[in-house]
């Protein structure tokens, strides 16, 4: 007897055809935010030959300003990988395909979470290394720049623990900034569901009211913060190794309480 839950076979039935769904709507978008380095890189070579008549590649930090910035622009376009949930004829298409709710879920967040940031991520280191090996005005690919500081910072952390009584490592600084991009998509991904319009202005609305509320609760306790900070000089390091531990936690404790109310969304979402 099948499992309602989840079955092995059904789930691989319906994730092929999830996976054909995003490779045909949402794929490209992923690449095409990856592809901001090729744009920005004709944009600025056309702008050099016309004033200064010189072919110049932009700058390692201006290549590195568009990456962070469609890094950030990037969750904003969750909102509409699934936002067709809520409308009432492709919504409840989708939801009489034949699978439960936890292999639904399941392949979005497969989907969601680790192919369309792989693609993202592949497709600009790509076209970034590609474009330093061509163009000798440019300076070091960001790829190649984030391995050799990689190395240089396994190196401070070593020195780091001999120095002081901790086990500094590359995961241990690196895991809370993963976490919580992780968790920048699912909240988009989330309110791409929750929102019948506008959702993208309704994600960015119940953003702003939970960074003022939480800004208020954290003033409350600013002195406490302070005062305790003044005896924190002898185990700085193991303080520091703390705090960045529970930011991580928190931030993991949040992309669940998002992962479980897209599951619970998906599986309470009426028309």
């Amino acid at each position: 007897m099948k499992s309602e839950v989840f079955n092995g076979q059904r789930f691989w039935t319906y994730f092929k055809y999830d996976f054909k769904q995003m490779g045909r709507n949402h794929v490209k978008a992923a690449i095409g935010f990856g592809l901001a380095g090729l744009i920005l890189y004709f944009l600025v070579v056309l702008f050099k030959l016309i004033f200064t008549g010189e072919w110049m590649g932009p700058s390692f930090n201006t290549r590195v300003g568009v990456f962070v910035i469609m890094c950030m622009a990037l969750p904003f376009y969750y909102t509409r990988i699934y936002g067709y949930l809520t409308d009432k004829r492709k919504g409840s298409a989708y939801f009489m395909l034949p699978a439960s709710t936890f292999e639904k879920w399941l392949s979005m967040m497969l989907l969601s979470l680790v192919l369309l940031p792989l693609l993202f991520l592949a497709s600009s280191f790509l076209v970034d290394w590609l474009l330093c090996v061509i163009d000798p005005t440019m300076s070091d690919s960001i790829l190649g720049s984030i391995t050799d500081k990689t190395g240089m910072l396994r190196a401070e952390l070593a020195t780091l623990n001999e120095t002081y009584e901790t086990s500094w490592s590359i995961g241990t600084i690196g895991w809370p900034f993963l976490v919580s991009f992780l968790g920048n998509l699912l909240y988009f991904l989330l309110c791409g569901i929750c929102f019948r319009r506008n959702k993208i202005l309704g994600a960015i609305a119940v953003s702003i009211g939970i960074t003022m509320l939480l800004s208020f609760v954290l003033s409350l306790f600013g002195e406490t913060a302070s005062f305790q900070a003044d005896s924190m000089d002898d185990c700085f390091a193991s303080k520091l190794k703390s705090l960045i531990l529970w930011s991580g936690a928190i931030s993991a404790l949040i992309a669940a309480g998002l992962s479980a109310g897209i599951f619970y969304r998906l599986k309470t979402i009426k028309h």
